[in-house]
């Protein structure tokens, strides 16, 4: 995965964001001047003064820009976690935090949901929410995990492939998908 981002950030985490950049573009480009979300930005900046109205515009247009710097890893390690057999090795872990454990994992797919909320408000006065909603999948194919001391350190794959769609009430502004990419030959995690 981390070969699939071509700026990953400085954490070392792989983004979503990174993980959709087309030769190094935003994937976000696409829906900032998408109607719904200038609709919806026009309409609000619209109840500030109108000396705030590039402020509330810019403003509300970075926030949107930051709704894919999630962690591709923190999806994974949520999801694996709700495996049964995946908390049975991380606890086996932790009582022998020198050893290394290992899981295989069937071919599966990882599906998360967020829903950022930006508010908007003119001092103590609530003038609206933007709220979006964020569904993520992450489909793979031959995964081991490397699990010490209640963590995964590495994980060895075969082939990713992953889903993103970004909504603005119930209105999609992107949706975008890659093919499927082979992964490193081992993924460390931070």
């Amino acid at each position: 995965m981390t070969q699939a981002a071509p700026h990953p950030p400085a954490s070392g985490a792989t983004t979503w964001r990174a993980l959709f950049a087309d030769d190094g573009g935003d994937p976000l480009d696409a829906c900032k001047n998408a109607p719904p979300l200038t609709q919806a930005i026009t309409k609000a900046a619209q109840k500030f003064p109108s000396a705030c109205w590039n402020d509330v515009e810019s403003g509300c247009r970075d926030e949107v820009g930051k709704l894919l710097d999630l962690s591709v890893e923190r999806v994974l390690f949520d999801g694996w976690m709700k495996l049964e057999r995946f908390k049975k090795c991380v606890e086996e872990s932790k009582v022998n935090p020198e050893d290394a454990f290992f899981q295989d994992l069937d071919d599966h797919e990882i599906a998360s949901t967020h829903k950022p909320r930006i508010e908007l408000r003119y001092g103590a006065v609530k003038v609206a929410d933007l709220d979006f909603e964020i569904e993520l999948a992450l489909k793979a194919k031959g995964v081991r995990l490397e699990v010490r001391a209640g963590k995964v350190v590495c994980a060895t794959a075969g082939v990713f492939s992953a889903n993103a769609k970004l909504s603005l009430h119930d209105q999609v502004l992107v949706e975008k998908a890659t093919p499927e990419f082979a992964a490193p030959a081992r993924i460390r995690f931070a």
